[in-house]
């Protein structure tokens, strides 16, 4: 029996497969962790492989030394770049097309003030993250070498992760009533 063939009710295993978030959470993690391989043998620094700070910094940095010819600190790999790391760039245009495409995507219309505290959280977020050195994942991997400001790192994110969420629940149920 072919697939067209098949009735509507009744998805073919492999559809059903690829729609699952177990499925593609494995997936990514595999593919992170290919990147990530390919990243070290580059000469990247083993937590490199996909760190929003890390490489929102390289990106950043690069295209200020590029355009105004300045020499900011860049890591290893993205110092034997071309071109600035541009994972960053790729999320962002991903998560916009991944929206529109599933009709997820709305501007919200607010007052300037809503739009500075935003740009400053967004904004505090990268230093905080530059200083308490990067992403969860490379503090994950420095607490597993013993450093005590990473392991900090962890439980200041994951209490800054749950007061932002009763925060923006907070501010949801007050936009219902």
């Amino acid at each position: 029996m072919s697939p067209k063939s098949l009735p509507s009710s009744k998805k073919p295993l492999l559809s059903l497969l690829v729609r699952h978030p177990a499925f593609l959470g494995a997936l990514i993690g595999i593919l992170a962790a290919f990147s990530q391989a390919l990243l070290i043998s580059a000469g990247g620094p083993e937590a490199y492989g996909f760190c929003v700070a890390c490489h929102t910094r390289d990106l950043v940095n690069g295209m200020t030394n590029i355009i105004a010819d300045t020499s900011l600190a860049l890591a290893p790999i993205s110092k034997n770049a071309i071109l600035p790391v541009m994972s960053v760039v790729g999320v962002i245009i991903g998560a916009f097309l991944s929206a529109k495409v599933h009709k997820e995507h709305k501007i919200k219309r607010t007052d300037h003030r809503e739009y500075f505290i935003y740009f400053i959280g967004g904004f505090l977020v990268l230093q905080f993250a530059m200083i308490f050195g990067g992403c969860p994942y490379r503090a994950a991997l420095r607490t597993g070498y013993g450093d005590i400001t990473a392991l900090l790192f962890i439980i200041t994110m994951a209490l800054g992760v749950v007061a932002g969420t009763l925060y923006m629940l907070r501010k949801a149920e007050k936009e219902e009533s």
